[in-house]
């Protein structure tokens, strides 16, 4: 049997699930050492093989209708399930499959991989939008509380606090023992009465250049620490301690510190004293009166990149004065360096000859950049700065995580605006406009959705669509006639084709959050 895979406090478990109106008259028939799996998302299998394409914490809802005749097929699915890290499989009881195997349910039981029997009269769907809205819920809740936190003890350091005060913070906002240890483990400073004896729950190390100096230590309960509940404000201390011990060893560390502390201070909240941040900001020859926006850059090693070393900010900051010139207002930040540019000629181009810096300085990293509006006065550069976030969120939705790519938020169109609509609401739009496009797609392997996606591109141009798509125009128009077949010519009513260009902006929205 495997052991199961412990939950976070946050995430919903198996067991939980089960408890949901949705689910109601649902029963785990199998696997019951599995129940406390987490679920991360849940889908609906209509042929076997969406198995190989699954990433783990999947909840899998079924009729079983591809494989109702062939037990073995079946009860072979369950180690398969189980060695990619499957939250659960639930097959629904009906007319395919009256009654569920027992060899998979002994495959299940022998892997503590949960099968849950759910009734033939239930909805998939309503299960599938319920679980996946609940877990969002819960995700968005734990991410609010750790932004909190992560606030406070950032709150604590532009306040002056030192390592001690980061770490009674900590121990009073987590409700744990916790300290600072030098590298051999001796207690440097904290908080609390430190087990003697006992290793701590949560360590995140405190290094400068690349040289290990110690570590935060956090002393929890197994439930909090184990599923890295508490691990985001670790690690937040551990990167503020860091940043206050280089305060403290040089006079250069404590002006980088003092700049990155003014900019920081300018892209979260307008400044109380708009003359006393202008006057800090020439004392280190930045002039603010100037047009800015508040640009943000992300490195990540490359994907199947070999180890490399720590990109450090120096390099960042580097590149940025070579692209941007050397009295550009920048500093770095966990995975990257934030900036404060001026435009130029075109805030697109300034970006792209950043991105263009920052790679060529870190090979075998991907390169993100963002940037928010061009404000023209600094007061408001907070606002530049949570446009950018929200830029780089998106970015991360549509071109997936580790993906490099410029993106300004004035370009994002009408992504701002769907991207602030739940799941429900964008599969609803998609339904409506592409629900039988969908269909026939899935039926017939076709591809009448991104077809009409890159005819609406192109302008409703055949012959430029038909270039795109490598096929032959013939092929294109008679692809054009099976769409308005099916949804009725909805390039010929304006009111129509807003809607369907919606609903293939939301379809690709909706595409992207599942990757």
């Amino acid at each position: 049997m495997l052991a199961p895979r412990p939950a976070p406090a946050a995430a919903l478990t198996v067991a939980q699930a089960l408890e949901l109106p949705a689910l109601a008259g649902a029963r785990l028939v199998a696997g019951h050492a599995g129940a406390p799996h987490p679920i991360r998302v849940a889908n609906i299998m209509e042929v076997p093989d969406i198995v190989r394409w699954m990433r783990g914490g999947e909840f899998l809802l079924t009729t079983a209708y591809a494989v109702r005749d062939d037990e073995r097929a079946l009860a072979a699915l369950v180690p398969e399930m189980a060695r990619r890290g499957l939250a659960a499989l639930g097959v629904k009881v009906g007319p395919y499959l009256p009654v569920l195997p027992e060899p998979m349910l002994r495959a299940a039981d022998e892997l503590a991989f949960p099968i849950v029997e759910l009734p033939g009269e239930v909805m998939l769907n309503d299960i599938l939008s319920e679980v996946i809205g609940t877990v969002l819920n819960r995700q968005a809740l734990s991410l609010e509380r750790t932004q909190a936190l992560r606030e406070r003890l950032s709150q604590a350091v532009l306040n002056g606090g030192s390592q001690h005060e980061l770490i009674v913070l900590l121990a009073r906002e987590t409700g744990c023992p916790a300290a600072v240890r030098a590298v051999d483990g001796s207690v440097l400073t904290a908080a609390d009465i430190v087990p003697d004896g006992v290793p701590p729950s949560i360590t995140r190390p405190i290094t400068v250049g690349g040289r290990p100096l110690g570590e935060v230590a956090l002393w929890g309960d197994g439930s909090r620490t184990a599923d890295g509940e508490l691990a985001p404000a670790v690690e937040h201390v551990a990167s503020l301690a860091t940043m206050l011990l280089v305060q403290e060893r040089a006079l250069a560390e404590r002006e980088r510190r003092y700049r990155t502390l003014l900019l920081t201070a300018l892209v979260s909240n307008p400044p109380g004293d708009r003359a006393e941040a202008a006057r800090r900001a020439a004392a280190l020859g930045w002039d603010l009166e100037r047009a800015r926006a508040t640009v943000v850059v992300e490195v990540t090693p490359a994907p199947g990149a070999a180890r490399t070393a720590p990109v450090t900010e120096e390099r960042l900051l580097s590149a940025a004065r070579t692209a941007l010139g050397a009295q550009t207002p920048a500093w770095g930040t966990p995975g990257g360096m934030t900036v404060l540019a001026e435009p130029g000629s075109s805030l697109r181009q300034t970006c792209a000859a950043l991105q263009r810096a920052v790679a060529a300085a870190c090979p075998a990293h991907t390169v993100a950049v963002v940037a928010g509006s061009v404000r023209e006065d600094f007061v408001e550069l907070h606002l530049s700065h949570g446009e950018a976030l929200s830029a780089l969120a998106l970015g991360r939705e549509l071109d997936g995580p580790g993906s490099s790519f410029t993106r300004l938020y004035e370009e994002c169109g009408v992504y701002r605006l769907l991207n602030q609509l739940p799941d429900a609401e964008l599969r609803s739009l998609v339904a409506e406009a592409l629900g039988p496009l969908i269909a026939h797609d899935a039926r017939h392997d076709s591809s009448l959705v991104h077809s009409l996606s890159v005819y609406l591109q192109r302008d409703r141009n055949g012959v430029d669509a038909a270039e795109e798509l490598h096929i032959h125009y013939n092929t294109l128009r008679y692809r054009l006639k099976q769409i308005e077949k099916l949804t009725g010519a909805p390039d010929k009513d304006p009111m129509r084709r807003l809607q369907t260009e919606l609903a293939l902006h939301a379809h690709r929205l909706l595409s992207a959050r599942l990757r």
